[in-house]
């Protein structure tokens, strides 16, 4: 029998192989359990397994199958028996090597949790080392160069100069230890498989493999020669170089015919411009294939998977899942993050509220059953969420860092939480609602913060999983329980690792655990023998389907290539024989071209955007046809499209009769008359609505904030000399300091704690300013402070009818002038004084017009009053610029307009604005420019 087999890409493979199987093994009544069969992973085998039944029609003993994996793991067992040992102990190990060996590459990243990502690269370096079982003198001139220099950091020459040593005792202390590394196991098998016999099995065939590594074809040959294993590919070596230097080293040809046998295939393009349109084009292309049973779905990133799920369940009955999912995409994974974020972010004992709440908010968390009815659990965070964030007043609101104690003995949260579960129907008392509570705490904060060592950490887990299985509604999804069960076994692996039972810092084993978890894979459950098959595009490896679906079919995505070693340099890699970036290329280009090549309908779907190319696996399928054709010719493409209802650019709302009476009794203000000048629908929804925002007290104080609290503080500050003469010298500057430093602890200092320090430095550096400003005021020559933070109402007559003003002015002085001076605080650095007189006398009625020249009716506003109030007397209005001390006046000494013609210029402006809001044809727009 011949040793070498070929098929063809349009063949199907498993077809051929139980083909093979009948004529060689079942038509001889050869015994099938003493047949081997090696694929490259376990799906193959089930279908093999299929079709033999379908063809024997009885009861037999199937061969035994074999993953590659497994055939070497045998291999090695049956010389040694040894086990595959932890990750985590095998990159332990490397650390601890390293410091030992070649502690220079230490240099900044001297913990565990630092070096992490370097063992990771240092062991996958040295499992490609053992895989292609590279010669000792091929690394010792690595190291020969690394000595004079790479253009590499010091620290990779370094390691570079070490690689030889690092394997060497690496190796020895998994041997001493009995386990082994990955690549170790290739190695060994290579070698032990001259001295291994397989006397059960007559024969081995090996499936449809494309590319050996040194060590896999070690093993392949060796059974090979001794006239015990036949190969069977698919493809030709005319067209494939790595099929090509297989032929070479098993002096055979791979070749399926005298020509490679041409494709067939229908093929369909189609772009989408994001994961969603993607889908949503599978969606349509599934709906128009006949059978589903016998069409498979590739996903090359597998991110997309929940979304392709969400799109495309409703169309299927069964279907299959063989890829895995990252589990840091995972729900519970955000969860995690949450939890340790809240750990990272503490200070002592308090915990910052947003990423408490952020825990606490998590719906495996809100939702658990902690009491008999859950609902208290939700209701109770929901609570604690609006006390938090100012909606509902306690003494915990707004508080920036938490003092866990402190939110369990907060009396008003259980007095509305209470009122909210009585309102329910749902009866209980405080101390049900306080267990609830403080079981929360312990589960989610405190029992985290106890964490020393990967030991402890170890039973928290286990803990925090067990409570979430029972008692949240995460067992009722499978996937969850799938994430769950991968959680446990990570668990496990801290458990059981050498070093357990050592001391970490907190975040040292918070990133550790992440990393860990960052790189897992949770495996989907279902039948790869029936239904719709998602798949990635290695699961589909000698298999073959009616109707191909392929997504992300872009540069990046199809192929995937690591252009760039993160460790590494190609310059070594390249001399090592073990630059992969082409072989990969070639490998999933094999993939993807024999996976299409014996279907008869293939969709490809990719992404069309400017930072998304079109994969060359396209770019050639087009080619191919072009060259077929004799012509250049742009392919049709299936674009996705949705159904768009544009809504109007602008938001437009009628005025209505009832509206208009309301806005003739409306007592305007300056701040109003302002919102709408900036923008008509913002007055709408703040004056006619009377909708506002509302504050989230967790957020950190702006602007607003900081000048609301200076207003406050300096009405008080003023306030003894109220209908006095102010002076102020070091009594009053000491007063003021106090009185500083007792409000500030009261608003900033509560909600910030330490985060505090450095707004408390700038506002009080601005208050002595200010003071040594007033120190000053001889130059306003102050004589009596007639207001502070006074309330005003007058009535203006405009041509549209009598409207009512009402103003809350910060301070009025009479100056020894006789001078009646309103002066107005600004803490921020907009300009709001209105532009020159006699420009705005000149320019067009419009009310953006009105907004550029006026800018603000505030100043305007409170001079009318004056004017209207002190006939007889000079009047001005000015702005006191608190971060610049300067004081800007209404009206200056250049001036030569009367008081008269500059508040009826002003007024006019003001008719203008009222007059437009009270026209029931002129509707509320929304202006584009400030929305």
């Amino acid at each position: 029998m011949s040793n070498i087999k070929t098929y063809s890409f349009c063949d199907s493979y498993i077809d051929r192989l139980v083909d093979y199987i009948e004529k060689e093994y079942v038509a001889k009544n050869a015994d099938l359990s003493r047949l081997a069969i090696c694929f490259g992973g376990k799906r193959p085998a089930l279908f093999v397994k299929r079709e033999l039944a379908r063809r024997l029609k009885v009861d037999y003993f199937p061969p035994r199958f074999f993953t590659i994996d497994e055939l070497v793991r045998t291999i090695v067992n049956r010389k040694e028996p040894m086990s595959q040992g932890i990750d985590l102990d095998h990159c332990y190990l490397i650390y601890n090597l390293a410091k030992e060996h070649t502690p220079k590459i230490l240099l900044g990243r001297e913990t565990f949790a630092q070096f992490l990502p370097w063992t990771r690269e240092i062991l996958g370096f040295i499992d490609q080392l053992d895989l292609e079982n590279i010669d000792e003198k091929k690394i010792l001139n690595i190291q020969e160069n690394a000595e004079i220099g790479y253009a590499v950091p010091d620290d990779i020459n370094h390691l570079l100069e070490n690689i030889l040593v690092l394997r060497k005792v690496y190796h020895e202390s998994l041997l001493k230890n009995k386990h082994m590394s990955r690549g170790l196991q290739y190695l060994l098998a290579g070698e032990y498989i001259k001295d291994v016999s397989f006397d059960e099995y007559d024969h081995f065939l090996f499936c449809n493999f494309f590319y050996f590594n040194a060590s896999e074809e070690a093993i392949v040959k060796t059974l090979h020669q001794r006239n015990q294993a036949t190969l069977l590919f698919q493809g030709d070596q005319r067209k494939w170089p790595v099929l090509q230097r297989i032929s070479q080293r098993f002096k055979a040809d791979i070749l399926e015919g005298k020509e490679p046998e041409p494709t067939k295939f229908d093929l369909k393009l189609y772009a989408g411009f994001d994961a969603h349109s993607q889908v949503s084009l599978v969606r349509e292309i599934l709906k128009t294939c006949e059978t589903l049973d016998n069409t498979v779905v590739v996903l090359p990133n597998p991110d997309h998977i929940v979304v392709l799920l969400s799109e495309i369940t409703a169309l299927l009955k069964e279907f299959n899942i063989s890829m895995g999912y990252p589990l840091k995409r995972s729900s519970l994974y955000t969860l995690f993050e949450f939890i340790f974020k809240a750990q990272s972010t503490r200070k002592e004992n308090r915990f910052y509220a947003k990423d408490y709440l952020k825990v606490l908010r998590h719906p495996f968390v809100k939702n658990l059953k902690l009491s008999p009815n859950p609902t208290i659990t939700r209701i109770l965070v929901h609570k604690l969420e609006e006390i938090l964030t100012g909606k509902e007043r306690a003494s915990i609101s707004g508080s920036l860092f938490l003092d866990l104690e402190d939110v369990v003995t907060c009396d008003e949260l259980y007095m509305i939480t209470l009122e909210v579960l009585d309102r329910l129907g749902i009866t209980t008392d405080r101390r049900e609602i306080q267990t609830v509570l403080e079981k929360l705490h312990d589960l989610v904060f405190e029992s985290w913060g106890r964490v020393t060592t990967f030991k402890n950490f170890s039973a928290v887990l286990e803990r925090f999983l067990d409570v979430l299985i029972q008692k949240s509604f995460l067992k009722n999804y499978p996937l969850n329980i799938n994430i769950a069960t991968k959680m446990y076994e990570i668990k496990d692996e801290f458990l059981n690792a050498s070093f357990s039972e050592e001391d970490f810092p907190q975040e040292d084993i918070f990133k550790i655990f992440d990393s860990k978890v960052s790189r897992e894979i949770v495996a989907f459950i279902g039948s790869p023998l029936k239904g719709l098959q998602m798949l990635g595009l290695f699961e589909t490896r000698s298999l073959n389907f009616e109707n191909v679906i392929i997504l992300d079919v872009n540069e990046g995505a199809l192929p995937r290539l690591n252009i760039y070693e993160p460790l590494i340099p190609r310059e070594v890699m390249i001399s090592l024989n073990l630059d992969r970036l082409e072989l990969e290329e070639e490998i999933q280009r094999y993939q993807f071209m024999r996976l299409i090549s014996s279907a008869k309908n293939v969709h490809l779907v990719y992404q069309e955007r400017k930072d998304k190319e079109r994969s060359r696996f396209i770019e050639e399928l087009i080619w191919e046809d072009e060259k077929k054709a004799g012509a250049i010719q742009e392919p049709e493409v299936t674009h996705a499209n949705f159904e768009v209802k544009v809504q109007p650019q602008k938001k437009v709302v009628k005025k209505t009769p009832q509206m208009i009476e309301a806005l003739r009794n409306h007592k305007y203000s300056a701040s109003s008359i302002n919102t709408y000048l900036r923008n008509p629908m913002d007055f709408y929804r703040s004056y006619v609505l009377g909708l506002k925002e509302q504050d989230d007290l967790l957020d950190e104080p702006d602007a607003r904030h900081v000048g609301t609290f200076m207003h406050g503080l300096l009405e008080h500050s003023f306030a003894p000399y109220l209908k006095k003469k102010p002076v102020v010298d070091s009594k009053f500057r000491t007063r003021v300091t106090k009185l500083f430093e007792q409000r500030f602890d009261d608003t900033f200092g509560k909600a910030m704690k330490t985060d505090s320090i450095l707004l408390k430095s700038v506002i009080a550096e601005r208050l002595n300013r200010f003071l040594d400003n007033e120190e000053k005021s001889a130059s306003r020559q102050i004589e009596e402070i007639l207001y502070l933070e006074h309330r005003f109402e007058n009535t203006i007559a405009l041509s549209c009818g009598d409207i009512r003003f009402g103003y809350i002015v910060d301070r009025v002085d009479k100056l020894k002038d006789g001078t009646i001076m309103i002066l107005d605080y600004k803490t921020g650095n907009t300009n709001l004084m209105p532009r020159a007189i006699d420009r705005i006398a000149t320019m067009e009625m419009s009310r953006e017009n009105i907004r550029n020249h006026i800018k603000s009716f505030q100043i305007p506003l409170y001079f009318n009053y004056l004017h209207e109030q002190f006939k007889d007397k000079p009047i001005n209005a000015a702005l006191y610029n608190l971060r610049t001390l300067e004081v800007s006046p209404f009206l200056d000494k250049k001036m030569t307009y009367s008081r008269e013609y500059i508040n009826d210029t002003f007024l006019k402006s003001l008719d203008y604005i009222l007059s437009e809001i009270l026209n029931p044809e002129q509707d509320f727009e929304e202006d584009e420019a400030f929305r």
